[in-house]
């Protein structure tokens, strides 16, 4: 059995859970699953911790496209579970830091307007928003770029990837895309997410040498239920 790490994940959108689908944000929909009836960010999280699970992923929406963080909806899900979080909320500033103070930064290429974005006072985690092999960033570098800019860095240690093509779609993880960033980010902890079924494809993921992946439509169609 595979020890990959599975960080399940919370999309938020108007305040709700939804249903993440190839990063077109305005098709997504309400949150169907057969581990949660409900659609509130704070069930779901409940649904992940009683089935094991010890971390959470959230990309809150509201933050990323209106710049409209649901801070206090967040903060919540940290206070009221066990569960560790990690949070991408559009632009994080340090007061935002304060008030989720026991959530982990994420700071995506997506919203990125500064390379100055890298030298964050606290402790993130960068996520590289990639779709079909390209970097989606608003400061135009390509992925082969932004990884050089990156390798060296002593303060980015844990960097997540993601293909946000493959999101909610179920047709499987894009390896080639994994053993290219592992090739170019030695000694990174590469967390990877978009595409994941079923445990064959966390095998496979394991193989190539990552470690800890995010699930979402997997975990909500039943076919991972659990953390391994």
């Amino acid at each position: 059995m595979t020890k990959i790490q599975i960080v399940p994940v919370i999309d938020i959108k108007d305040g709700r859970a939804v249903e993440a689908k190839a990063g077109k944000r305005d098709q997504y929909r309400g949150l169907r699953s057969n581990i949660c009836n409900s659609s509130n960010p704070l069930d779901v999280a409940n649904a992940y911790e009683r089935l094991g699970f010890k971390e959470v992923y959230v990309a809150d929406l509201d933050g990323i496209l209106n710049s409209k963080p649901n801070l206090d909806l967040i903060r919540d899900i940290s206070i009221r579970t066990g569960l560790s979080i990690m949070a991408d909320i559009g632009i994080w500033s340090p007061d935002d830091v304060i008030t989720l103070e026991r959530v982990k930064p994420i700071i995506a290429t997506e919203t990125f307007s500064s390379l100055n974005m890298l030298e964050f006072p606290s402790d993130f985690i960068l996520s590289l928003d990639t779709r079909n092999g390209e970097l989606l960033c608003g400061m135009h570098l390509d992925l082969k770029d932004f990884m050089r800019i990156i390798g060296d860095s002593k303060k980015i240690n844990e960097i997540i990837l993601l293909d946000l093509a493959r999101v909610g779609m179920l047709k499987g993880p894009n390896l080639r895309l994994c053993e290219y960033a592992l090739r170019e980010l030695p000694g990174k902890n590469i967390i990877y997410g978009g595409g994941i079924r079923d445990g064959r494809d966390l095998e496979d993921l394991s193989r190539v040498g990552i470690k800890k992946v995010l699930v979402g439509s997997a975990v909500h169609s039943g076919s991972i239920f659990s953390n391994f």
